[in-house]
C-alpha cells in the first residue's frame, strides 16, 4: 500500500511505524496530480489549522484527485463531526487542539489495523474479505454477511464496525432467534407508555440506540414479514416510529446483517438495501490454509505462548485433515479441550461419516448433482415438460421435508443438535416442523415397528 502525506509539517513518526508501507511525502499540493494512476493507494490532507495547505482549496483538491476509484482519502480537521464520512471515497478525522496531524494519523491507521487482524487468516478469501473491509472505511455501506454456522460472522460484523468512521459509538446487536415473535417489534422500535399491556414505562428500542453507529442484525432470515417491510422503512426513509407514538424520528444507522440461509427468505427490496456490501464467509473445509494461523490465535486467546509449527506432527495433519462441520467455532472448542487435556478429540456429533469423508474430498454435493440430473432426464425421456417454478418448488420441497424428518429421526428428535447440525435456527426447525406436519409420536411409532 502506497500513502501519501500533502500539508503536513512532519511524517517522521509514520515512516518509523509504517515501515512496510511506501510512504510519499508531497509538499507541493499542485503535484499530487503527478501520483494518481490505477494504484491502489491513501492520501492524507493536512486540512486543519497545522496544515501547510491551502483550506478554501481542499475541496476542489479532493475533487481533482478522484479521477480514480482507487485512491481513498483521509482528511484531518479541526471540525468536529460524530459521523465523520464527508463523501463517498472520503473519510473526515477530526484534531484535537493539542494533537499534531502526524498523531491523528498513525490513530486512524492503528485502529484499522487492529480490526483487519482481528480477521485471522492467511488465505486468498480472507485476504479478500480484510481488503473489502478496508474499503468500506470509504463507502459506509449496508452490510449482508452470508456463511454457514461457526464461519466467524459475528466477529466480522464486530470487525466491520471497529474500522468504520462508527466506532466511536457502541455496536448494537441483537440475534432475532433469541426473541419471540410477539416482542421484537418493541425490542427493535421502542415503545411508548401505555402502548400495550404492562409497558408501564416508556422504552427505547435498539434502533435508537445504534443512531450515529451500527446495528447488527444476526440470523436476519428470521424476521416476520411486517417487521422486514418496517425496516425496510428504516433504512429508505431514515425514520422509524415508535410502538405506540404518532410521529417518527430520524436516524442515521447502517445495518450489519448476517444468516446462514439462502437469501431468498428476505423480500427482495429489502434484500436490495442490506446487500449494498456482500460478504460470503467460506466454510473452513474450503480454506485450510486458515487453519494453523487461527490455531496460534487460539493459543493466544488462553495465554499460551504455543503455535501450530510446536504442536506434534500427528496433531498438525489431523488438524488440517478435518473437516470441521462447525467450522472456525469448532476449531476453537477443539484447541481449548487440546488445552486442557493435551488429548486432541475431533468427536462431533455427524450423522454418517461416509458424509465427513465425501466432504473432506473435495466432492462437495457431488450426490446431488447425479440426484439431479437423473430427475431432469427422466423427465425428458417422458417427454413429460413441466412448469419450471412449480417443479422447482416440488422438489424443493419434498427434499425439505425428507431430509429434516430423516436428521430429526437420526438425532432422535434432538431438536437443538438438529438446528446446529443443519446451520438453522431452533425458532425456523420449528416452523419447518409445522410446516410439513412432522409427528415425533408418528415417526416413532414407526420406527419401532420396523
Amino acid at each position: 500500500m502506497e500513502l501519501l502525506f500533502v500539508g503536513f509539517s512532519s511524517i517522521d513518526l509514520v515512516k518509523k511505524i509504517s515501515k512496510s508501507d511506501h510512504i510519499v511525502e508531497c509538499m507541493d499540493i499542485s503535484k499530487i496530480d503527478n501520483y494518481i494512476d490505477n494504484q491502489r493507494r491513501i492520501l492524507f490532507i493536512n486540512a486543519s489549522s497545522d496544515g501547510k495547505v491551502d483550506r478554501s482549496k481542499v475541496g476542489n483538491f479532493i475533487r481533482s484527485v478522484k479521477k480514480t476509484f482507487s485512491t481513498k482519502i483521509v482528511v484531518v480537521t479541526d471540525e468536529s463531526k460524530i459521523h465523520q464520512n464527508i463523501s463517498y471515497g472520503t473519510v473526515n478525522l477530526y484534531k484535537q487542539p493539542n494533537e499534531t496531524g502526524e498523531k491523528v494519523c498513525i490513530d486512524f491507521g492503528q485502529t484499522v489495523k487492529n480490526a483487519l487482524d482481528s480477521i485471522v487468516g492467511n488465505s486468498s478469501h480472507i485476504k479478500e474479505v480484510r481488503t473489502k473491509v478496508f474499503d468500506m472505511i470509504f463507502s459506509d455501506p449496508h452490510v449482508l454477511i452470508l456463511g454457514e454456522t461457526g464461519t466467524g460472522k459475528n466477529l466480522l460484523a464486530n470487525a466491520i464496525h471497529k474500522a468504520s468512521m462508527r466506532n466511536k459509538i457502541p455496536m448494537i446487536s441483537l440475534n432475532i432467534t433469541t426473541l419471540p415473535e410477539s416482542l421484537l417489534e418493541s425490542e427493535l422500535f421502542g415503545h411508548t407508555k401505555g402502548a400495550y399491556t404492562g409497558a408501564d414505562a416508556a422504552r427505547e428500542g435498539l434502533i435508537g440506540q445504534a443512531d450515529k453507529s451500527h446495528f447488527f442484525l444476526d440470523e436476519i432470515g428470521e424476521l416476520s414479514v411486517e417487521i422486514q417491510t418496517k425496516l425496510l422503512n428504516v433504512i429508505e426513509d431514515g425514520k422509524y416510529y415508535v410502538v405506540g407514538g404518532s410521529g417518527s424520528r430520524e436516524i442515521d444507522i447502517k445495518f450489519i446483517s448476517a444468516t446462514n440461509r439462502e437469501s431468498y427468505f428476505l423480500r427482495r427490496d429489502l434484500l436490495f438495501r442490506l446487500s449494498e456490501e456482500t460478504i460470503e464467509l467460506l466454510p473452513l473445509r474450503s480454506r485450510k490454509e486458515d487453519i494453523p494461523p487461527l490455531v496460534d490465535f487460539f493459543f493466544n486467546q488462553l495465554d499460551y505462548e504455543i503455535k501450530f509449527s510446536d504442536l506434534p506432527e500427528e496433531v498438525q495433519n489431523k488438524l488440517i485433515a478435518y473437516s470441521y462441520p462447525g467450522n472456525v467455532r469448532e476449531l476453537q472448542n477443539i484447541i481449548k479441550r487440546y488445552a486442557s487435556s493435551n488429548t486432541l478429540d475431533l468427536t462431533t456429533h455427524t450423522m454418517d461419516t461416509s458424509v465427513t469423508k465425501h466432504f473432506s474430498n473435495g466432492n462437495e454435493y457431488r450426490f446431488i448433482d447425479n440426484a439431479i440430473n437423473e430427475i431432469v432426464e427422466s423427465t425428458i425421456k417422458n417427454k413429460t415438460i413441466l412448469p419450471l417454478l412449480d417443479f422447482k418448488e416440488k422438489i424443493s420441497s419434498k427434499f425439505e421435508m425428507e431430509y429434516v424428518s430423516h436428521v430429526l429421526r437420526n438425532f432422535k428428535w434432538d431438536k437443538q443438535s438438529v438446528a446446529t447440525q443443519l446451520g438453522i435456527s431452533y425458532r425456523y426447525l420449528n416452523k419447518l416442523i409445522t410446516k410439513y406436519s412432522m409427528d415425533r409420536r408418528a415417526k416413532s411409532n414407526k420406527d419401532d415397528k420396523s
